[in-house]
């Protein structure tokens, strides 16, 4: 007889990282409001600077732009992990079938979180460089490690969605059996 709690076990661990993971990040957002509310144009110049452009004065405008940019990153990142936890969650309750429909979604949000990459990277660039002189205001597009990342990460959740069904296929006809 197969003992489930060989796979059951690390599920339940890597769910409680996934949660700690959600905590981390939960307070990150917090501090990123708490921040934008006390010193708003400080806020999108360090977020200009760790975005690689040169910060120089920012309009407030611009700073409320980045901050907005920056939290939906965090907020996609939380649904993100959430949604990781619930794969987690389904595959230590047993339940491969609740786990596989959960990996899809998780993979629908990995496409979602690519785009939104590629696209925010753009509005990123034009709008901390705006203030700037002529040449030397930018629009960057490109795709570099992270995004093949999360390209990566939303096949492999895809093929763990596909992978989760035929299991609990597998384990409905073992119950069947015994």
């Amino acid at each position: 007889m197969v003992d489930p709690s060989s796979l059951t076990l690390p599920a339940r661990r890597i769910q409680i990282v996934m949660t700690c993971s959600l905590v981390l990040l939960s307070a990150s957002m917090a501090g990123l409001v708490v921040a934008a509310a006390t010193m708003p144009v400080t806020v999108g110049e360090t977020l200009a600077r760790l975005g690689g452009f040169a910060a120089g004065p920012m309009a407030a405008w611009q700073s409320a732009a980045l901050t907005g940019i920056a939290a939906m990153h965090l907020a996609v990142w939380i649904v993100l992990f959430g949604v990781a936890r619930l794969v987690f969650a389904h595959m230590a309750d047993g339940a491969p079938d609740l786990a596989a429909r959960t990996a899809r979604t998780l993979s629908h949000w990995l496409w979602a979180m690519l785009a939104w990459g590629v696209t925010s990277q753009m509005i990123v660039s034009v709008v901390a460089t705006w203030g700037l002189g002529e040449g030397e205001r930018a629009l960057h597009l490109g795709i570099g490690t992270s995004e093949l990342f999360v390209a990566l990460s939303a096949l492999i959740a895809g093929f763990m969605a596909r992978a989760f069904a035929l299991g609990a296929e597998l384990w409905q006809d073992h119950r069947e059996v015994v």
